[in-house]
């Protein structure tokens, strides 16, 4: 039965990977949950796969900060203007003004969440010190 679960995982994870890749190009599909989501099975399934995907720019890119609980500014303003279009054009076609309502409190949500996150500065590359 073990076995069995191990790959229910396995696939689930390798779902929710092909899903976050999609994510990464279009601007609608949020890319971190699903990334998230392979993260948890993949550690539930094999830790071959855990490692490798560890190992990965896009778990360094989008899982790593989330985890810790700290975001660049970039991050942020990408994760807020992706949530707000997808809420704006969710209440543009709202049929009931209690959805409207609704939907706006979920963006003071985030909005807050957003606040309640670290902000860590990013980490510049390729510094060169010279002598």
């Amino acid at each position: 039965m073990k076995q069995l679960y191990k790959w229910i995982y396995i696939v689930l994870g390798t779902v929710f990977l092909g899903i976050g890749l999609v994510g990464i190009f279009l601007p609608l599909l949020p890319t971190t949950p699903f990334l998230l989501l392979t993260s948890f099975f993949y550690t539930r399934s094999s830790e071959r796969l855990n490692a490798y995907f560890r190992s990965t720019k896009f778990y360094d890119e989008y899982v790593k900060g989330f985890k810790k609980g700290e975001l660049t500014k970039r991050q942020k303003i990408k994760i807020l203007a992706t949530c707000y279009i997808c809420i704006g054009i969710s209440a543009y076609f709202a049929p009931h003004m209690y959805m409207r309502i609704i939907l706006g409190c979920i963006a003071v949500i985030q909005l807050i969440s957003m606040f309640v996150i670290k902000t860590k500065s990013a980490e510049p590359k390729d510094i060169v010190i010279k002598k």
